[in-house]
């Protein structure tokens, strides 16, 4: 016992204070260890972008071209990368791992706002708990950790969420700034114009949960003095980036709602984020969620409000057809919260009624638990699970600076591997396009190259190379996925391409077509 309240001691010292610097060393060490790549859009949507929009080269997909993304997330990267142009450094490796420090920045945010959020909501042991179990998430450590525009309304809507007014248990108000709170809301809504979402099911609750005469005017008047400068904000941010006056989240409310094709890139389930994105947020934690939400309507000291929130957050964002699980980053430091109630009622020498207990759970326990079942998952999935996709840039940027790599082409599923932000070399590259038809009459006849390549691979590599009037020009090197070299192998020997290199990628992939090593080849001299 005396060994258990030790580590607990030193755990608790350590958090007691949490400084930003603290965990911004934390997360610095944790950006270092991200060797992979999960979602195309931490770099097609972010960096490709940044990248372009600095160095005058590069590529950006269908959304930029048709307004439906807003420039306000690209543009905290172009930043970084407009520092290491001015110094000139952009030619050194800091091309690629500069834009991971902003990300440990944005994460150690989240880390830091969690902290207080808990705190003023449940206190200051509870609120050592959530730091500790964001520190240790896997979903933190290998989710958050990617330059994705959900990262950064993650860590705009924790701040929100600590200024937020809560109701207490004894329908008291925790001191808060709705004014400070409505800022940060507002700067999520303009990294994400989505993230509106929350914030209206926070406003309902609070009016649910707080009916004060007058109350309706002042958040109107609030919501309209801080809005409109934010709405301003956003036009002008876009208006820079598109080179004219452009409203994305009308694009993109035309081509995902009344086109309702959002479904493009894959129709979910209605309870997708029940079944789905709940389980690989929280992982083991989310028992622990759930018991928090539990004992927070038995207990006098926390309140269940951030936690209807969340709920009805969830379900407006089942609505939807597509469906992913980082849509629901900003709820992660309501979950932590609430782990962090359960764990603190599991250790406590007190049952919530206030009654003496015997408690078998002990923070140690807890807290190996967790390490283990979150920190070795992330592990894997930052230094392991695809990062064939991240190790074949770098072997191509090296072949691009001696000059023996001077055309790329991908004959992969489309966005399988960042692009210019890694190569940072203006030399030609393509992929298969995989764009959607922009309006919902045009699903039948729409023609993709992705589909066609997976269907008549052979056929394909044939009539691509066939006119190189009409087609593109012969690349000096080709990547694919070993599941097609055993498709195209003959092919390609036949074209001229030789076997160049290989780099192992992940043990297992739901994708068939993107299992197995990343391959290159080279183009040589055609045996015919």
């Amino acid at each position: 016992m005396a060994r258990t309240r030790s580590l607990q001691a030193r755990v608790f010292d350590m958090l007691q204070t949490p400084t930003f610097g603290m965990l911004l060393a934390l997360r610095l060490v944790n950006a270092m260890l991200v060797q992979t790549y999960i979602h195309p859009d931490e770099t097609w949507q972010s960096l490709e972008v940044a990248h372009k929009l600095v160095f005058g080269y590069g590529f950006v997909t269908w959304e930029w071209r048709h307004g439906l993304r807003g420039f306000a997330h690209p543009m905290l990267f172009a930043c970084v990368y407009k520092a290491l142009q001015v110094l000139g450094l952009d030619d050194t490796r800091l091309i690629t791992v500069a834009p991971y420090v902003l990300v440990a920045v944005i994460a150690a945010s989240v880390d830091y706002a969690t902290y207080c959020f808990a705190r003023r909501v449940a206190g200051t042991d509870v609120a050592r708990l959530a730091l500790f179990c964001s520190l240790v998430s896997c979903t933190m450590s290998s989710g958050v950790m990617r330059p994705l525009a959900n990262s950064a309304e993650t860590a705009f809507t924790a701040a929100a969420f600590v200024y937020w007014p809560w109701t207490r248990t004894d329908r008291t108000t925790a001191r808060g700034s709705l004014p400070t709170a409505l800022v940060f809301a507002a700067m999520a809504c303009i990294i994400r114009p989505t993230s509106g979402i929350i914030w209206m099911c926070a406003i309902v609750m609070m009016f649910v949960r707080q009916p004060r005469l007058g109350r309706a005017t002042r958040i109107l008047a609030l919501t309209t003095a801080i809005g409109v400068p934010a709405i301003s904000s956003m036009l002008l941010i876009d208006r820079v980036g598109y080179g004219m006056w452009k409203f994305p989240p009308y694009a993109f409310y035309l081509f995902n709602v009344r086109e309702g094709l959002g479904t493009w890139f894959g129709e979910s389930h209605p309870l997708y984020h029940v079944v789905v994105s709940m389980p690989v947020l929280f992982t083991t934690m989310l028992l622990f969620v759930v018991h928090g939400v539990w004992i927070a309507g038995q207990s006098a000291r926390v309140t269940r409000e951030p936690a209807y929130v969340a709920v009805g957050a969830i379900a407006l964002f089942s609505l939807v057809g597509h469906m992913e699980y980082r849509f629901l980053y900003p709820l992660l430091p309501i979950g932590f919260m609430y782990a962090a109630v359960s764990i603190h009622t599991l250790t406590s020498k007190q049952s919530v009624t206030g009654k003496s207990k015997h408690s078998p759970w002990s923070v140690r326990r807890i807290a190996a638990f967790l390490l283990v079942t979150n920190i070795v998952p992330a592990l894997y999935l930052n230094t392991v699970h695809q990062r064939g996709v991240v190790d074949v840039m770098s072997y191509l940027r090296q072949g691009a600076q001696t000059g023996s790599v001077t055309n790329i082409g991908f004959l992969m599923p489309c966005h399988s591997t960042p692009f210019y932000s890694h190569l940072h070399a203006n030399i030609p590259m393509w992929f298969l396009s995989c764009e959607p038809p922009l309006l919902a009459s045009g699903l039948d006849t729409h023609y993709w190259e992705a589909g066609e390549f997976e269907q008549r691979p052979n056929e394909f590599v044939h009539a691509m190379f066939a006119n190189t009037s009409t087609h593109r020009e012969k690349p000096s090197h080709l990547v694919l996925y070993d599941a097609m070299v055993v498709r195209v192998q003959n092919t390609l020997n036949e074209v001229g391409y030789v076997e160049d290199a290989r780099f192992f990628n992940t043990h297992f992939n739901g994708d068939e077509r993107r299992r197995g090593d990343v391959v290159v080849y080279r183009y040589s001299n055609p045996l015919v």
